[in-house]
C-alpha cells in the first residue's frame, strides 16, 4: 500500500475497537474532516 499525503483520500477498512464491536473508515465519521490517532495499547 503507498503512504497517504496531504489531501489524499482515506481508503476503507475496518478497525476492532474492544472485544466485539468495529468502526468502518471512513463511513462512520460523521463529518468532513477528523482526526485519527492510533495507539499502540501493547509494546
Amino acid at each position: 500500500m503507498a503512504l497517504l499525503s496531504g489531501g489524499d483520500t482515506l481508503p476503507d477498512f475496518t478497525l476492532k475497537v474492544g472485544d466485539r464491536d468495529s468502526i468502518s473508515l471512513p463511513s462512520d465519521i460523521e463529518s468532513d474532516f477528523a482526526v485519527i490517532l492510533f495507539y499502540r495499547g501493547h509494546w
